[in-house]
């Protein structure tokens, strides 16, 4: 009875693995009808999902298969008729996406040692050939989902793909030669589209691909530092390690672009304030003064780095120094404004007695300075809340002092 009972499940089992193959040969005759792509996928998924055949390359290929038949057909309506119904550009970077990841799965699957210790690849060359021949395809069509406004995960892949296969072991000769500019290009738009899906943590790794690729856009080294921000603001864990990886993208946009974006020094000098690199931080802005002897903001940064480092002294002068340029901005001349007028009050606050030609100094030359420089800030901006609080206080001391 015993062996009766086993043959009958041995029995059993191979009417199941039987039946999901033929499950996954009925998909493969659909590949190429784009009407009956749905159905296709409806009977891959249950092979994949059957523990007999998820393993099985044959379900893996025929999976990729349909997806790329679906985007060939596709292709060639769209040449003949642009608005083609059945050519919908959205459906066909969705195809080529799911195309090459079902590939992916399949490739180590074909290569899989058969009983005798044999690897025989059977559907290697084929899945090969046809993600290299569609790898222009993966940048075509990231700019279509990205252009209609699907861009993430839809735009973030698709670029993803054309930047990662040309350094894949399978890359054909043509795709190992494709420019580093254009591949930088597409991790940069992958990063994009991610940063705009809210899904920085796949935004930082494509902007990090850019910058390392090459990419010669200022604007990529911003998002990434800005990803890094946003990932410190809503997850406290990951806090110094986005204080490494700032300071990292921060000094190389600066070695690359200098001062061009003061954002690049100002996040740089930021890391090195954070781990109480007073010196290091004045030295560098000191070595850019001195090549850029004309810049208000570097003045100001410095006057920043002194406050933080405690040299009253040294970051007033700075500050005075920064605000003298006409051409200082608003921000330089808010912070000058803050500064003066905040080291008058400690001024007045020492003086001891009458003493009217310290209180006329305090008067002329920290509170009337500071609201000189607080009204030019005003006339670049009257709107703004910050020199609107700076000017009431300034004048509520000259009013109540004097």
């Amino acid at each position: 009875m015993k062996k009766i009972l086993a043959i009958a499940l041995g029995a059993a089992t191979v009417v199941s693995v039987s039946a999901q193959k033929e499950t996954v040969a009925q998909a493969g005759k659909l590949a190429g009808k784009i009407d009956k792509i749905e159905e296709a996928r409806a009977l891959i998924k249950q092979a994949a999902e059957n523990a007999e055949t998820a393993n099985d390359v044959n379900t893996w290929y025929t999976a990729g298969k349909i997806e790329y038949g679906a985007f060939d057909e596709a292709f060639k309506k769209r040449a003949i008729n642009p608005d083609d119904a059945a050519a919908d550009p959205i459906a066909m970077g969705t195809e080529l996406v799911n195309g090459y990841n079902y590939f992916i799965k399949a490739l180590p699957l074909d290569s899989v040692p058969n009983a005798k210790g044999e690897i025989k690849p059977k559907h290697s060359k084929d899945m090969i050939a046809k993600m290299n021949n569609h790898h222009n395809d993966y940048f075509n069509y990231g700019g279509e989902l990205f252009n209609n406004k699907h861009y993430y995960p839809e735009a973030y892949h698709a670029f993803m793909i054309y930047g990662d296969m040309p350094s894949q072991p399978w890359a054909s000769k043509a795709l190992k030669q494709v420019p580093d500019s254009m591949i930088a290009l597409a991790y940069h738009y992958a990063g994009i589209g991610a940063y705009s899906g809210n899904a920085l943590e796949d935004a930082i790794k494509a902007f990090e691909k850019a910058r390392n690729a090459g990419i010669t856009d200022p604007q990529n080294y911003v998002y990434e530092i800005a990803s890094w921000q946003n990932v410190a603001l809503r997850d406290s864990t990951k806090a110094d390690l986005a204080k490494n990886k700032i300071a990292e993208a921060a000094m190389a946009g600066y070695k690359k672009f200098g001062i061009q974006n003061p954002l690049f020094l100002n996040n740089l000098v930021n890391s090195m304030l954070m781990d109480e690199k007073y010196d290091d931080a004045v030295a560098l802005v000191s070595e850019q003064i001195q090549s850029n002897p004309d810049k208000a903001f570097l003045y100001g940064l410095r006057g920043y780095i002194n406050d933080r480092k405690g040299d009253e002294a040294a970051s007033l002068s700075d500050y005075r120094k920064a605000a003298s340029f006409d051409d200082a901005d608003i921000e330089t001349l808010k912070n000058a404004a803050k500064k003066v007028y905040t080291s008058g009050t400690a001024v007045w606050n020492s003086i001891e007695g009458a003493q009217p030609e310290k209180r006329q100094d305090v008067k002329v030359n920290y509170f009337e300075a500071a609201k000189a420089i607080a009204e030019r800030a005003k006339a670049l901006d009257p709107n703004d809340s910050d020199v609107e609080y700076i000017l009431e206080n300034i004048n509520y001391a000259l009013e109540t002092y004097f």
